[in-house]
């Protein structure tokens, strides 16, 4: 299906447009989010993700390349998912050295 029509179909608020973009761009959305992301979970959840976002996004945004506005959304999100998995592995690791010095403390 020819991208202005899969906007109109945004803008109708036609779900199908969601099961269009899955179709027309769904590979290089996975292929985007699998050179980011490691586990195929992560993938999922991130084209999830997206396409709620743009199910949220357009309308008022009418994107004048869908393949790249998908694309974008696409390789934004994955850092965002890396960024955020990072961050919690961070968390943790803190957590833990933090949790082996109070029990030292409480031995000595």
């Amino acid at each position: 299906m020819d991208d202005r029509k899969i906007i109109d179909l945004f803008f109708e608020r036609d779900e199908n447009a969601i099961s269009e973009i899955e179709k027309k761009y769904g590979g290089l959305c996975r292929s985007v989010a699998s050179n980011i992301l490691a586990m195929r979970e992560d993938v999922e959840e991130c084209l999830n993700d997206v396409f709620l976002a743009l199910w949220n996004s357009i309308p008022p945004e009418h994107p004048d390349d869908l393949k790249a506005y998908v694309a974008r959304s696409v390789r934004n999100r994955a850092h965002v998912i890396t960024r955020e998995a990072n961050a919690w592995k961070r968390g943790g690791k803190v957590q833990i050295i933090g949790d082996e010095f109070l029990s030292l403390m409480d031995d000595g």
